[in-house]
């Protein structure tokens, strides 16, 4: 994204110190312009509520609770489909749970955010989520301590909050894992999905089908196939084991936070490069980039070998005679198809693109003890 936001969870144009002192990461991050509050204007408001009332209108119905009930009974689903119970999201919300409890809700942190001593909203949500956790208490304990229910269940409405805030801006929502599941459970619940086709798409999510792509829709196939390279773009480890024990808590997230905006200083061409995809030519052109880097990386460090198939072969003997006979060199050296086939040891050479990825995957395969 060329810029991030966060929504507040009570106010529509919150300032950096309305989030509170806590968590640093956060207030680290806004101090060097890599998160910004998000701030509503007046039909931007206006545009919100509608939005939220919409949301609570369904909530507030006899699916808001069926919606919630089927969130934690495909959680437990998809949990026990799983072959590594470090995966299990019913497990990881519990823990959270309890962390939220120990460090999160306590002075300076989520108190300065909502201020009620349950830290649940005042609000329209707060009160389905109070009601939520005593109507679904038994459910809701598959995944939350004794105590925690009513705040797994206003964490879930709050997300449907977040999504009014990104509606009425024309942003795109990224909730984090205890979110996700539910928001698109209620999204396609709401639009009469029915709950084998969401239980479907949940699986998908969570990894449990083979490929993403053979869950996606034919129009979507390009995009998801993108999605599957952000696995090696992530800037691999922002720090190596023995930095580790070093700095004091502060200082070590202000190196992070500095490491951070490094790297994406340096993916900008990147996400250009992917904003730009419209058409399904777009897609073509960046995978021929994305590939061309990859292969380039394997060819230089032995291993693979190019084999051309016969297509290639003619087109590689064409440059090859163009170049024999014109003086102009520089002007088919660059080309896509002569510089791979004509078998040079080229250094990470194309557009700043396949420079950039060409490095990330040199380092990935360095990671990886090769």
């Amino acid at each position: 994204m060329d810029r991030v936001w966060v929504a507040h969870p009570v106010l529509a144009r919150p300032s950096a110190a309305d989030f509170g002192a806590r968590p640093y990461l956060l207030r680290a991050l806004a101090d060097v312009g890599l998160l910004h509050p998000l701030q509503l204007d007046d039909d931007e408001t206006n545009r919100m509520r509608d939005a939220e009332e919409t949301a609570l209108h369904e909530l507030q119905s006899w699916r808001g609770n069926q919606v919630l009930g089927q969130f934690i009974g495909q959680a437990v689903t998809c949990d026990d489909a799983l072959p590594d119970s470090r995966n299990s999201l019913s497990k990881r919300i519990h823990g959270w749970c309890a962390f939220q409890a120990a460090n999160v809700r306590v002075a300076g942190h989520h108190t300065d955010r909502i201020t009620t001593a349950d830290g649940v909203e005042d609000d329209p949500f707060g009160t389905w989520a109070r009601a939520a956790s005593i109507v679904l208490r038994g459910p809701l304990r598959l995944m939350a301590p004794p105590g925690e229910e009513v705040y797994v269940a206003a964490t879930l409405a709050r997300g449907l909050k977040y999504q009014a805030r990104a509606d009425a801006t024309s942003l795109s929502y990224q909730a984090h894992p205890v979110r996700r599941d539910f928001l698109l459970t209620f999204d396609l619940s709401t639009e009469g999905a029915t709950e084998t086709v969401v239980l479907d798409v949940i699986k998908a999510i969570r990894g449990i089908h083979e490929s993403l792509v053979t869950a996606a829709d034919d129009n979507d196939t390009h995009r998801v196939q993108l999605l599957e390279l952000e696995l090696p773009l992530l800037g691999g480890r922002l720090w190596q084991a023995d930095e580790t024990g070093r700095l004091g808590e502060r200082e070590w997230i202000d190196l992070i936070v500095a490491r951070i905006a490094d790297y994406r200083d340096k993916a900008a061409e990147l996400r250009a490069a992917v904003a730009r995809c419209v058409t399904d030519e777009d897609y073509l052109r960046l995978a021929r980039d994305i590939n061309g880097a990859k292969r380039q990386l394997l060819e230089r460090l032995g291993l693979r070998r190019v084999a051309l198939s016969p297509v290639e072969q003619e087109l590689v003997n064409g440059v090859a005679s163009v170049t024999e006979s014109v003086p102009g060199v520089p002007k088919v050296a660059g080309m896509w198809i002569g510089a791979r086939a004509l078998g040079k040891q080229l250094s990470a050479t194309g557009t700043p693109v396949q420079r950039f990825l060409y490095k990330e995957f040199y380092r990935a395969w360095k990671r990886a003890g090769r």
